[in-house]
């Protein structure tokens, strides 16, 4: 590599600098592990609601990294070399940037939607982890042949690390990938609520030390806002994920094709028990639905949604009776048609509990023809009122977002503390929505189910 910065274009930051002395980045970069994450969508169907939406985990983690890397140059400036937060930055730096850009390592096909699919794959951090230490990865050799230890920047993706100021940059609330991922979620969609003053609130961060709420125990040198220097540009940010969670993560549109997906790949992982799945699937994807997600790191990094959406051709064409099902949502997903309903039930747990009671005791005969979609959701978790000390810093540690005035060992505050925005759009997680998607075949049993309540939600079919 020469003297001069390797460069990526970016729609969102511009150029993405690669400088000389991080050549790792770019070793990094070559890898299967992360060269898969081309094939694996940042917002999995949102694309089907927001044509524009094809953006990918690739181009976004590297957004990730850009941000890190603007975050360690500001506080290395700020607070000096040779200090000992330098020191820090200096010897983790390097490792700072690795878990920033392997983040996302672990994601699935269709990521999010992948994660409410199966057990096995309700975690995505926890694969991210095994894809940077594993054996079947070329990642820790990748590492080791850089001169950084695997198992250090995991715990930096696993929220484990030792220096918890250098983990807020990568995973706090106040980290590079809500940074990154709220703009350009709302740059191709096309919309504007996740816009935020990312060069306001990246030039306003600081450190400072939070003290337990007891004598006992030593104060956490944190990632935080300078005094209120910062705290509007934190308040856009908090509001940018309020609106996008609510008009684009969880748009009823976006969450019928997710429904529809989760009913087919469940269907596909029973075929594939079955031995029922038609003959020509990849043996890959085959693998995968067979062990419900549950597949070793060699078998995973091999199954991307090209190679899903491959199957689902092939899976549309079959005319066999087993199939029928499998084909039906397998041709309707690709051609775009509408084949699930959609009712709007009253949100709250004990709703949502009794629906599905119900809505299983309808028995096998009726599996994947139907989705209960329970959303909760709050922008911003605050400790719950009557919480005791230790449960309540611990709430703070890993949730708040902090202000401090600038100073390594200035005590840092929740920014809730003064922020009525911050009051307002925290606290425990609210339900927000409960729908239920089901085919036409199925209404009957809704209809059904639905005159069983004593008092039955107001609902319209749509």
């Amino acid at each position: 590599m020469s003297n001069r910065p390797r460069v990526f274009r970016d729609p969102i930051h511009g150029l993405i600098r690669i400088d000389p002395g991080d050549e790792f980045l770019l070793d990094l970069i070559d890898t299967d592990e992360f060269q898969r994450l081309r094939r694996v969508r940042q917002l999995g169907v949102s694309n089907m609601t927001y044509p524009g939406a094809e953006h990918t985990r690739f181009n976004h983690s590297l957004g990730v990294l850009h941000v890190a890397q603007r975050i360690l140059e500001m506080l290395e400036r700020r607070y000096g070399r040779d200090s000992s937060e330098g020191r820090l930055i200096s010897e983790h730096g390097r490792s700072v940037k690795a878990a920033a850009l392997l983040h996302d390592t672990g994601h699935g096909a269709f990521s999010h939607l992948m994660e409410r699919a199966f057990p096995d794959t309700a975690e995505h951090e926890h694969r991210s982890q095994r894809m940077i230490v594993g054996p079947e990865s070329s990642i820790p050799q990748t590492l080791k042949k850089n001169g950084l230890k695997a198992a250090t920047v995991a715990d930096i993706v696993g929220k484990q690390f030792e220096h918890r100021f250098l983990q807020d940059i990568v995973s706090s609330s106040l980290d590079a990938d809500r940074m990154d991922y709220l703009l350009r979620d709302a740059h191709f969609t096309g919309v504007r609520y996740g816009i935020y003053d990312l060069e306001w609130l990246v030039n306003a961060l600081c450190l400072g030390t939070l003290k337990p709420l007891t004598e006992e125990g030593e104060g956490l040198l944190r990632l935080c806002l300078d005094g209120k220097r910062g705290l509007h540009s934190a308040e856009q940010l908090l509001m940018a994920r309020q609106h996008m969670s609510v008009q684009v993560y969880f748009h009823k549109s976006t969450r019928r094709w997710e429904a529809h997906l989760l009913c087919l790949f469940r269907e596909a992982a029973r075929l594939a028990q079955e031995g029922k799945l038609p003959e020509a699937t990849l043996p890959t994807v085959r693998e995968y639905f067979l062990r419900m997600g549950a597949v070793d790191d060699s078998i995973f990094r091999q199954v991307d949604e090209p190679g899903i959406i491959g199957s689902m051709s092939l899976w549309a064409n079959s005319s066999k009776k087993p199939h029928r099902l499998l084909a039906l949502l397998s041709g309707a997903y690709l051609n775009r048609q509408k084949v699930f309903k959609m009712k709007e039930l009253s949100a709250t747990a004990a709703n949502e509990a009794e629906w599905r009671t119900k809505l299983t005791a309808l028995g096998e005969k009726l599996r994947n023809s139907w989705e209960l979609d329970y959303i909760t959701f709050t922008a911003y978790k605050m400790p719950k009122t009557g919480d005791e000390p230790e449960a309540k810093f611990q709430t703070i540690a890993a949730n708040s977002i902090l202000m401090s005035e600038g100073g390594s060992n200035d005590a840092a505050i929740p920014v809730q503390e003064v922020s009525p925005i911050f009051r307002t759009l925290g606290g425990p997680e609210q339900p927000r929505f409960l729908r239920l998607y089901f085919l036409p075949e199925f209404e009957k049993h809704v209809i059904k189910v639905e005159k069983q309540f004593i008092a039955p939600a107001s609902s319209k079919l749509k």
